[in-house]
């Protein structure tokens, strides 16, 4: 559901009124202005006259009130929200065009859709409204009335704006019993605090991983790998998530050095001349660059941009850098944040507006050496998806319309979420040509003494990473971590039990720690007393650690440990003088998890010969592999059709939900069968020359 929405009429109102399935009456009249006009107009028993309220503080935060026409509107509720109502003001005419792009007389609920900048930091709705079965509110324009419900109001339309909304008593008398209970659940809250965090610790994931979106936001935040943040996209990355993000770092830089890249740093900002240097790139991007135009109080002399990618920010440097062929090639890297401002519904890891990443760049005396560093780089990637993640890829060759603006070519590494068969990209590495050492000036004198143009590349991968790792490996109790990014990759718990030392349980349990730390594993020992063995065990399900050793009395006695394998639940028994097998158990764990990540992978890619086939397998949540034209008329034409006809499709089949949306080309896998002369385009009936993987993606 789109949830960017504007309504500059009400006509625009009411139509996404209808969009969102919410239910209304509409009154049609001449323009009412006020309360005492908008009580005239006849509404059906059970609705209330709603007056609406824009309220502004010293510090142009504005807040919205929805208070039934006969309520007597106080102050002190205000303190009840940790505001002070000396603080504020009923908004002025150019105030309420500010924030709601409206005026006196047509200030609504519905306007906050035109509040680009999230100025409306919260609305307030009075609990008196919550006694009546509809509200009557103007739908932009006072020449109009609707009548809707509450419910709504809040769940269909406040929600899906991602608006935050409070229901409170707005009488003086009624906040100020607010505040008296208030005050004694706080004195109740210190005295519960350490019982409630314990207990909030504890709950589980409360949906089967096939709820998949509800799934996937539960157990991100209860394996304490993100913490969300006020500014919508952007998200905390807790210790948990960056330690795995440490690991492919590690990895990767490993694998780049004995290409001898070497790891740089350039600045984020770049200038409106150098973005828009290379046309064709910087369109690629146009809609999700972010700008910076003040300092303090003051305006920039010229806006900068926030790299959404560093090619024109390099280039330049490179230009200077590079004189003959003696200084190439040039290889470098950077580790760094990227920022793109995306309008498209944020999914933490998968889809968000500041992400991690780390990109290469490479310049090479021929086309021949820059295409070898593409496809070795590739390798690279799927190495970081294959031997650190467990996740399975494909490596393919991006269509001409989806591969990096400005490039001469794109290779990709996609892969397919079992879960809802959806495409998505792992890392891309792009052939540039000489598109852009040709616009920045790269050039060098070969050794024939000629002038020449620079072959290049570019390369990337980001944090997305993890979040095709989530999907893949968790379960329904939360995160199951491949051993090989684990923080932890074992944890060790101690079973406290009455017929055994506490304090000799403990000495055997770190002696434990010790042996496996010099084997150079990851190992956390739990000795925690104040949380129950149980607890432990899910706590630490819940965060996906591959392995658990259990000591209880009978471990103890027996000089053995209990193993729990988190990926299959397998448990079993070893001595301690077999601890050294750990190692080639965390090995054959991951080995394991690939292997039936890379059966589920493959589950999902089905083959079509036509257009039925085709939208058959779709609509099943595969992804389809079909022989192809290569013509971008032809690929257009499947984009729009199957977005059209999946619309047509019935919401639900055999109990399960159905996607909706356009298919579209993810890949031409390299590893692919010759087409034959006769073998014909599975759309448009021409020559095939390819083979291409589509499907809907992230």
């Amino acid at each position: 559901m789109d949830n960017n929405f504007q309504l500059p009429n009400k006509q625009a109102c009411l139509e996404q009124l209808t969009k969102l399935g919410i239910d209304y009456f509409a009154h049609h009249h001449d323009p009412v202005p006020t309360m005492e006009d908008v009580v005239k107009i006849k509404v059906a028993d059970g609705t209330a006259y709603v007056k609406n309220l824009l309220y502004v503080d010293k510090k142009s935060n504005y807040y919205l009130i929805l208070a039934n026409h006969t309520t007597q509107v106080g102050k002190l509720f205000w303190k009840t929200l940790g505001l002070a109502s000396g603080n504020m003001r009923l908004s002025k005419e150019e105030q309420i065009a500010e924030a709601l792009k409206s005026s006196k007389g047509n200030v609504n609920p519905f306007a906050v859709a035109n509040d680009t900048n999230n100025l409306v930091k919260n609305i307030i709705i009075d609990e008196e409204l919550t006694k009546y079965q509809r509200l009557a509110l103007h739908p932009i324009e006072n020449t109009t009335t609707v009548e809707i419900s509450l419910d709504d109001l809040q769940n269909k339309f406040l929600k899906i704006l991602n608006r935050q909304f409070t229901v409170l008593q707005l009488t003086d008398a009624a906040a100020e019993q607010k505040l008296e209970q208030q005050k004694e659940q706080q004195k109740e809250q210190q005295k519960e605090l350490q019982k409630d965090q314990q207990n909030l610790q504890t709950l589980a994931i409360t949906v089967k991983k096939s709820d998949f979106s509800e799934w996937y936001q539960q157990v991100i935040r209860k394996a304490e790998l993100i913490e969300y943040y006020d500014v919508s996209g952007c998200y905390i990355l807790r210790p948990w998530a960056y330690f795995i993000w440490e690991q492919i770092q590690r990895f990767f830089d490993d694998l780049i050095r004995t290409e001898e890249v070497e790891n740089t740093y350039f600045p984020m900002f770049l200038s409106a001349k150098h973005l828009n240097k290379e046309k064709e790139h910087v369109e690629g991007f146009k809609a999700e660059v972010a700008w910076v135009t003040k300092y303090g109080e003051s305006d920039l002399n010229e806006p900068l941009a926030i790299r959404p990618t560093s090619e024109t920010i390099m280039y330049p440097a490179f230009a200077k850098w590079v004189q003959s062929h003696r200084d190439l090639p040039l290889k470098v890297n950077q580790w760094t944040n990227i920022v793109r401002w995306e309008f498209k519904f944020p999914t933490p890891f998968i889809r968000t507006r500041e992400f991690l990443w780390q990109e290469g760049h490479t310049a090479h005396s021929t086309r021949e050496e820059a295409v070898k560093q593409v496809y070795t780089i590739l390798d690279f990637y799927e190495q970081v998806y294959g031997e650190l993640l467990a996740v399975p890829v494909i490596k393919g060759i991006k269509t001409e319309s989806e591969k990096f603006a400005g490039g001469d070519f794109t290779t990709t590494v996609e892969t397919i979420i079992p879960q809802n068969g959806r495409g998505l990209q792992g890392a891309t590495s792009h052939h540039l040509g000489q598109n852009f050492s040709k616009m920045f000036e790269i050039n060098f004198e070969d050794d024939k003494k000629q002038k020449a143009f620079a072959w290049q590349t570019s390369w990337g991968l980001t944090t997305r990473s993890i979040g095709a790792m989530i999907m893949f490996h968790g379960d329904d109790k939360g995160l199951v971590l491949p051993p090989r990014i684990a923080k932890y990759q074992i944890v060790i718990i101690p079973i406290i039990h009455k017929d055994l030392d506490e304090q000799q349980l403990n000495e055997r349990c770190e002696q434990i720690r010790l042996v496996l730390v010099k084997q150079k594993l990851r190992v956390h020992l739990d000795s925690r007393d104040n949380y129950s063995p149980g607890w432990k065990f899910n706590k630490w399900e819940q965060k996906g650690v591959p392995i658990r050793l259990e000591i209880g009395p009978g471990e103890f006695k027996n000089s053995e440990v209990r193993v729990v394998q988190r990926f299959d639940n397998k448990k079993y028994q070893i001595k301690m003088e077999e601890l050294n097998q750990l190692n080639q158990i965390l090995d054959d764990i991951h080995n394991a998890m690939l292997e039936k990540a890379r059966t589920e992978l493959n589950q999902r890619i089905k083959q079509a010969d036509n257009w039925k086939e085709f939208m058959s397998q779709l609509n099943q949540r595969n992804t389809i592999l079909t022989r192809w034209c290569e013509r971008q008329e032809c690929e257009k034409e499947v984009k729009t059709k199957s977005g059209i006809e999946s619309k047509e499709k019935d919401s639900e089949i055999d109990g399960q939900v159905q996607l909706t949306g356009s298919a579209k080309t993810l890949c031409m896998p390299l590893k692919q069968d010759q087409v034959k002369e006769g073998e014909l385009c599975f759309n448009c009936g021409q020559q095939a020359k390819k083979y291409v993987l589509w499907g809907r993606s992230y």
